[in-house]
């Protein structure tokens, strides 16, 4: 079905200004130098002229320079080494200002219409700061790695040492963040036409659990211990009520080095979340998986965790039972527990004694509960990561101090759950038609409905008093538009704007519902919010 939206009964609204300059970080942290580029993509909202980009320099007060701005279409990621997919938008010089403050550059302007592209910002005659990224090789993963205005988003990024210009511009390093500002104007004139999401969906429910510590020294499990106990085809969390087993003379130290990972055969079979496995692959960096796949990383990321391809269970930290003086990596039966103990392995670099670490992950072939018990821990070393991740791709649940939460209990389901989620895959610019997509619909959901409104309700009101609790209304009922899912997990409404300048600086309100047993006992869930801005830009 298509609607247009009743010119008498929208409200007008301010026309937005822009909201430059776009500023990432100066934290610095890492760099290249003169000759060297960052990368980075952007999606431009509206047509944007940039006049002047701040960098982050690491050459000395008052070093000359150019800054050289290129963009290509789409993205950065496959056209670094290919000069001819470049075009030169602005360059400028610059006066280095010093590190982890602003190196001014005003650009000769160029323009750019919305849509998706890689730049590329080369750094001549003066070096760089920049800040390493915390996500993965795909631009914009990462805690650290998106930033935004109503017009413009950049997705960090990469770096290289030479220019892309020149054929030289190759990756060498990533992920990398862009430190700076950029600045721009709207192009033309008129109205940025939007689309925010406000509120959230309803339910959110999480497989995966993990605390990520960036330090050794802010580690504060030692002695301490989590126990994981099955149920609803996932777990539940609570304080470890199961204790240290120290390894018999009769446990098998494993042939484990540097970064290296072994199988240990079960002789009872461990029933785990995700089925039931005969074995174990052993990681000495410090976890341990249903069957090798997950690699032997040191460094702790939680992104890599979430995406690893087997079940598994982690203390991940760079450990070298290889190292003169170290403990080792330990497997043992104890009735029908599986032991697998870090017996006093010493963090990569260690020396001495203060460098062991004692922990042990126990595996119960009985009941499928799993033990993670841990003693004297090193505060040396690079950071750790504590979790537990079904395999294949998962949903991330953000850190998780389990120290604090775990006085009481986390309960885990057997697989993610991702809210009703309701957005527009395009913008409300006048005269263009887009789709309004609600998505995340569950199993077994038959009708949903669209829900579009001239009145927003921010915050929203809670529904558990119609027995919904922790879903909201967002907007009010104005118009809705029953929509048939057949059990698919996505719908498309599609939605047409105009071509009327009447239109321009209305706001619409949208909200989805999906009417799914089992979940509440009004058996209907609600998405989050859209706000949609209509404009001409």
């Amino acid at each position: 079905m298509r609607f247009m939206l009743p010119l008498a009964a929208m409200i007008a609204a301010a026309s937005l200004v822009a909201q430059s300059p776009l500023t990432t970080v100066y934290a610095g942290g890492n760099g290249l130098g003169a000759g060297s580029t960052i990368y980075f993509n952007v999606v431009v909202n509206a047509p944007l002229t940039f006049t002047q980009i701040d960098v982050n320099s690491s050459s000395a007060l008052g070093t000359p320079g150019t800054i050289e701005v290129r963009w290509c279409n789409s993205t950065y990621v496959g056209n670094d080494s290919i000069p001819t997919a470049w075009t030169l938008g602005g360059s400028g010089s610059v006066t280095a200002a010093g590190s982890n403050v602003p190196t001014a550059c005003t650009l000769s302007p160029f323009t750019l219409p919305p849509g998706n592209y890689g730049m590329a910002v080369t750094f001549v005659g003066v070096g760089q700061n920049y800040t390493n990224g915390n996500g993965t090789t795909v631009p914009g993963t990462g805690t650290n790695q998106t930033y935004s205005t109503n017009e413009l988003q950049l997705l960090a990024g990469a770096s290289t040492g030479g220019s892309p210009a020149l054929g030289t511009g190759a990756i060498c390093c990533n992920p990398r963040v862009f430190n700076g500002s950029l600045y721009y104007s709207i192009g033309g004139s008129g109205t940025v036409a939007t689309r925010t999401s406000y509120g959230q969906g309803c339910y959110t429910k999480k497989a995966s659990v993990y605390e990520n510590f960036a330090t050794s020294a802010a580690f504060d499990l030692a002695n301490s211990a989590i126990s994981m106990l099955p149920g609803g085809g996932g777990y539940v969390l609570l304080p470890g009520i199961s204790p240290y087993i120290a390894p018999s003379a009769a446990a098998t130290a494993l042939a484990l080095t540097d970064d290296s990972e072994t199988t240990v055969a079960l002789p009872i079979p461990f029933p785990h979340s995700t089925g039931i496995t005969s074995q174990l692959a052993v990681c000495s960096n410090g976890y341990v998986s249903i069957a090798t796949g997950n690699g032997t990383g040191f460094t702790p990321t939680p992104a890599t965790m979430l995406a690893a391809p087997q079940t598994g269970w982690w203390a991940q930290h760079d450990y070298n039972p290889a190292a003169v003086g170290s403990g080792q990596v330990k497997f043992e039966m104890v009735g029908t527990l599986a032991c697998v103990t870090w017996d006093g392995v010493y963090d990569y670099g260690g020396t001495s004694a203060a460098s062991a670490n004692t922990f042990q992950f126990q595996f119960d072939c009985a009941s499928g509960a799993v033990h993670i018990v841990f003693g004297a821990m090193s505060t040396a070393g690079n950071g750790r990561l504590v979790a537990y991740s079904a395999g294949g791709a998962s949903m991330d649940p953000g850190s998780t101090d389990l120290s604090v939460a775990l006085p009481s209990t986390i309960v885990l389901v057997g697989s993610d759950m991702a809210p009703l989620t309701m957005a527009a895959s395009g913008r409300p610019v006048t005269g263009t038609s887009f789709n309004l997509v609600t998505s995340n619909i569950q199993p077994g959901t038959v009708i949903g409905a669209t829900i579009l409104s001239f009145t927003q309700i921010n915050p929203g009101i809670d529904l558990g008093f119609l027995g919904a609790p922790g879903c909201s209304q967002l907007v009010s009922p104005d118009t809705t538009v029953v929509f048939v899912s057949a059990g698919a997990s996505s719908y498309s409404q599609p939605f047409a704007i105009p071509n009327s300048p009447g239109y321009v600086g209305l706001v619409l309100y949208v909200q989805s519902a999906a009417f799914t047993s089992g979940l509440n006992s009004l058996g209907a869930v609600m998405s989050n919010g859209l706000a949609l801005g209509v404009g001409n830009l």
